[in-house]
């Protein structure tokens, strides 16, 4: 981090970081104080933003990391913790804790001697993650294993998530699968359609053009090699259309790259991944998303 960005993270924090050798970026935008108001502004999907949630456990705070549309499992953290007096700590606790910090605005790093960190494995995947940077105008891109590394928190099912099953009557907006293997377009929507998951396929980055501007699709799953176009030059058409802006969207592709990594996750991609394919991973993700939408 280098300039004007550098000087908008506090010092402390700059330094904190640099301790544990965890690489970021800085993000300055308008004051938020919440982890889904975090997710509107960088236009990014809440599943990838990090909630900081903290309980109070005998007057010491217990950190619970987990995604922005999920909510803390009290009951659960109890009986992990064993500590049946647990309690959601209060703003005054909060601030009494982390004096250097706004609330709603601490950063998930080890800040107290007594501090102990939980996190939900809903946060937990091979991309980025945004945290709060100690201030209500600043967050934080960074690697989730960078993080992880640097903090080594407890692991496991804390949060409560938002189903991803649609309401009964409500018609489902398709999810849109480019990908130019006829093949394997029919083996995807076959897939997610035996999940209940209403679903469309196309071959060409054109043909997807015009059905995301006719259908608007929940999600769209891409391969970065099509016929016609490539498939982040298909993205970044379609980030030109205002309605379209927000679509969340996969990557799916036999391209185990590096650079193609880093080119998608600069263009919004909420998960790269590639082929063969998980079932099971992928079906994961879409329903993620789709609950992501909805919440």
């Amino acid at each position: 981090m280098q300039g004007g960005l550098l000087m908008s993270v506090p010092q402390w924090l700059q330094r904190l970081l640099a301790y544990y050798g965890v690489p970021y970026r800085a993000h300055v935008h308008p004051p938020v104080f919440s982890a889904s108001h975090l997710a509107h502004v960088e236009h990014v999907t809440g599943r990838r933003v990090a909630k900081i949630v903290f309980l109070n456990a005998r007057g010491h705070p217990v950190m619970v990391v987990l995604p922005a549309v999920a909510r803390v499992d009290v009951e659960r953290v109890r009986s992990v913790l064993g500590e049946p007096e647990l309690r959601l700590a209060t703003e005054a606790e909060i601030a009494g804790w982390f004096k250097g910090c706004q609330p709603g605005c601490v950063p998930p790093f080890r800040l107290r001697s007594d501090l102990r960190i939980l996190l939900d494995r809903g946060l937990a995947h091979l991309g980025e993650i945004i945290l709060p940077g100690g201030m209500p105008e600043v967050s934080l891109a960074v690697r989730f294993r960078d993080w992880y590394r640097a903090v080594r928190p407890g692991v496991g099912r804390f949060a409560v998530h938002p189903s991803a099953a649609p309401a009964r009557g409500v018609l489902e907006a398709p999810v849109l699968i480019v990908e130019d293997e006829a093949e394997t377009n029919h083996l995807l929507c076959e897939l997610l359609q035996r999940e209940g998951v209403v679903c469309q396929g196309v071959e060409e980055g054109r043909q997807a053009l015009e059905t995301a501007k006719q259908k608007r699709p929940a999600a769209i799953l891409l391969d970065l090699m099509l016929p016609d176009m490539s498939g982040l030059e298909m993205v970044q058409q379609l980030r030109r259309q205002g309605s379209l802006k927000r679509i969340p969207w996969i990557v799916l592709t036999a391209l185990d790259d590096e650079a193609a990594r880093q080119r998608s996750r600069e263009l919004g991609a909420d998960a790269y991944m590639t082929k063969p394919l998980q079932p099971q991973a992928l079906v994961a993700e879409v329903r993620e998303l789709l609950a992501d939408a909805r919440a």
